[in-house]
Order: C-alpha cells, then sequence, then structure tokens
C-alpha cells in the first residue's frame, strides 16, 4: 500500500496542527514528568493471522472490532513526536501482561526510560507470559 501524497500547502497544514499538539503538550509537562496511558486498547490475545490486515477483527466483550481500531493509544506520543516507552505493569487474571505507555517531554528520551527503570525496581521487569490458548 503506498502513502497518500500530499500537496505542499497540505503537508504544512498537518505540520501546523502537529507543533500545536507539541505545544499543549509542552505546557502539560510544565506540570508533569510523565504522562501514562495504556499502550494498547487490551491484554495480550490470539492474533488473527488472515493476509488482509483490513479483514482481521478481534472479540471485546461480545462485540466485533477492525484490528486497526485497537491502536489509538499507540498513536497518541506519535503525532507529537514525544518520546514513549512500554513496559509491563502487571498480568490480566488469565496470567497476561498488563503494559503502561509512558510518554515524556519532547527531546527527553531519557526521561521515560528513567521512570519505566523506577517502575521496574518496585514492579518488577519483563516474564514470559503462559502459553496463550488457541
Amino acid at each position: 500500500m503506498r502513502a497518500p501524497l500530499l500537496s505542499h500547502h497540505e503537508w504544512m497544514a498537518t505540520e501546523i496542527a502537529r507543533a500545536h499538539l507539541r505545544q499543549q503538550w509542552t505546557v502539560l509537562f510544565r506540570e508533569f514528568d510523565v504522562v501514562l496511558c495504556p499502550p494498547f486498547s487490551v491484554v495480550a490475545f490470539p492474533h488473527d493471522q488472515k493476509p488482509d490486515q483490513e479483514d482481521r477483527t478481534i472479540d471485546i466483550d461480545g462485540g466485533t472490532y477492525p484490528y486497526l481500531s485497537l491502536i489509538v493509544w499507540a498513536t497518541v506520543a506519535t503525532p507529537p513526536g514525544l518520546p514513549a516507552t512500554v513496559m509491563p505493569a502487571g498480568q490480566s487474571k488469565a496470567g497476561l501482561p498488563i503494559g503502561v505507555q509512558i510518554i515524556g517531554p519532547l527531546f527527553e528520551d531519557r526521561t521515560p526510560l528513567a521512570f519505566a527503570q523506577l517502575l521496574e525496581s518496585e514492579y518488577g521487569g519483563f516474564a514470559r507470559p503462559p502459553e496463550i490458548p488457541r
């Protein structure tokens, strides 16, 4: 799949929107060191291996959703170009990993990593999850 082509005007409008996002995050980071949010909409699950990603779905609480709708949290830091890291923060009742996304201020890549290190010292690090039933 090819990326859509943008005119220079469209590209500049996108860059201006990104600059506005960065400014809003800058204001937030004057008060907070990091922002914690989910890295994904659900805990670990068996993957749908259909060749066409548009055909892949997942069942959540009895509803069927497209795979691509799950990435909303993973894209929070991307448009403004913020550094982010993900680490395990617990386990589900089934023993599957639950992660936390740590977002830091622009150009402060070490901040989310340092926070992850603090979390790891309190809650432990990565552990091999149990086999997921298929």
